[in-house]
C-alpha cells in the first residue's frame, strides 16, 4: 500500500528527500532553508491538494478510478538508500548518531554504538 503525499513529506529526514518530494508536487524550494520551514511549506501545499481529493504524488487523479492505469511508477518501489554499515557514534544528549572518526570519537558527549 502505498503512503498519502503527507505521511511521506513527514516521514522524510533530509533536504534531498523534501526535494524528491517537491520535484513531484511541481514545488520550488530554497536549500538554504532549514528542514523544518521546508517541511512547512510542502505541509501547507500538500494539505491544498488533500482538499481537492489528490492523496499521491503522481496522482493527477486522485482517488478515481480511471488513474489506476497509467500510475505505472507507483507500483515501483521507492529506492533505498544505502545504510552506512560501519562504525557508529551516538551523541549522548541529544541521540543523533554519527559515522565513526576519530576527532568525534575524542568528544567527551559520543558514545560508540
Amino acid at each position: 500500500m502505498t503512503k498519502s503525499l503527507i505521511e511521506q513529506i513527514e516521514e522524510a529526514v533530509t533536504k534531498d528527500d523534501l526535494e524528491l518530494l517537491a520535484a513531484q508536487l511541481n514545488v520550488e524550494i530554497n536549500k538554504r532553508q532549514g528542514v523544518e520551514t521546508i517541511r512547512a511549506e510542502m505541509l501547507e501545499t500538500a494539505e491544498k491538494l488533500a482538499e481537492q481529493g489528490v492523496t499521491h504524488p503522481e496522482g493527477e487523479g486522485g482517488q478515481g478510478g480511471d488513474g489506476g492505469g497509467s500510475s505505472a511508477p507507483d507500483d515501483e518501489p521507492a529506492p533505498k538508500k544505502a545504510a552506512y554499515k560501519g562504525r557508529m557514534l551516538q551523541h549522548t544528549k541529544n541521540g543523533r548518531k554519527f559515522p565513526w572518526t576519530a576527532a568525534l570519537a575524542k568528544s567527551r558527549y559520543m558514545k560508540e554504538v
